[in-house]
């Protein structure tokens, strides 16, 4: 059955507001601690049963580049599909631009940016559909995007599917992140690209969704998921990697923001592995499929050896300030 079907209504201003005021079934039937975190949106429905409800969290998107989501969206192959986007904060009209779409939407903005797992969350409470697909607010999808997450669903028994991404650009360290290209062939793999991934209602609801403590930018919330789903006792061969789900996705637009990611993301990684060694240890049972290792130029060595320096030296300096601060 869909989940909380509604008659497009709209609703705006509901921050505060008491149930009776609620115009939407979709926001009256949330949880009061997601309600409160919505300042406004409409909902835009004339389907009450997609085959799948596909959430975009926005947070700093630069209008050209979600143009460019909004224009793959629109090609789909596949497009029996609702498009929920939840606004964490961006500083242009993206709610009027959401208004002028045919395809059918529905929008919240937040009160605040309530981090990535929250806004996840909540996009998958609003959602109508039994089948959820997760897209990054600068991934470009492939035109066959949801048919193949759909089609991977379908025909194979799995509750969670890994998508493949290619860069955008052509900037060499871009080239670096082997973990976003498996290969040709499906295998059990972790969701480890939470931006491009689907999981069935049943699974995810089984697990409470995404672990909201795990909000930040590095917060390896698909391994965190992957881990729970099994321990709920759903099988390894049931959440897959699958090529076909294709989308254009850039790691860092810029040198110093890769390096920024980078010692962002390792320094995170330090915390948790600390925190909850677990998830490494789960993690690290997965392995890519053999023959992935790139065939990398010498300027590639090179440069991987002289980033990896980088933020090596730029982590140390960001504990030793850290220490010194704490001290």
């Amino acid at each position: 059955m869909p989940h909380s079907p509604t008659n497009a209504p709209e609703f705006d201003d509901l921050s505060g507001l008491p149930d009776s005021m609620l115009s939407s079934d979709r926001l009256s039937q949330l949880p009061e601690t997601y309600r409160s975190r919505v300042e406004t949106g409409f909902d835009a429905t004339h389907d009450p049963d997609p085959a799948a409800s596909l959430v975009v969290v926005t947070f700093r998107t630069a209008r050209p580049v979600f143009e460019s989501v909004l224009s793959a969206l629109a090609a789909q192959t596949d497009d029996d599909f609702e498009l929920v986007v939840v606004n964490n904060g961006v500083d242009w009209d993206i709610e009027s631009r959401l208004r002028e779409l045919d395809q059918q939407t529905a929008y919240v903005e937040l009160v605040r940016n309530c981090g990535v797992t929250v806004a996840r969350n909540l996009g998958a409470e609003l959602a109508l559909s039994d089948l959820l697909l997760f897209l990054d607010d600068d991934g470009v999808p492939d035109h066959r995007f949801v048919e193949a997450h759909r089609r991977a669903h379908k025909e194979n028994d799995i509750v969670a599917v890994r998508g493949r991404v290619f860069p955008k650009s052509k900037t060499f360290y871009n080239r670096f992140q082997q973990w976003y290209n498996l290969g040709d062939e499906s295998l059990p793999y972790l969701l480890n690209i939470e931006g491009n991934a689907s999981i069935d209602r049943e699974a995810y609801d089984d697990v409470s969704g995404f672990d909201e403590a795990l909000g930040g930018r590095a917060g390896h919330e698909g391994i965190d998921l992957t881990y729970r789903l099994l321990r709920e006792g759903y099988e390894r061969d049931q959440i897959q990697y699958c090529p076909h789900a294709v989308i254009y996705h850039d790691y860092a637009t810029s040198l110093v923001g890769y390096i920024h990611k980078r010692i962002v993301s390792r320094r995170h990684r330090q915390r948790l592995s600390a925190q909850r060694p677990e998830l490494f240890e789960f993690a690290s049972t997965y392995s890519p499929p053999p023959g992935m290792d790139p065939d990398n130029s010498r300027f590639d060595n090179l440069a991987q050896t002289l980033l990896a320096v980088v933020v090596y030296v730029g982590s140390l300096v960001l504990d030793l300030r850290d220490k010194v601060s704490n001290d």
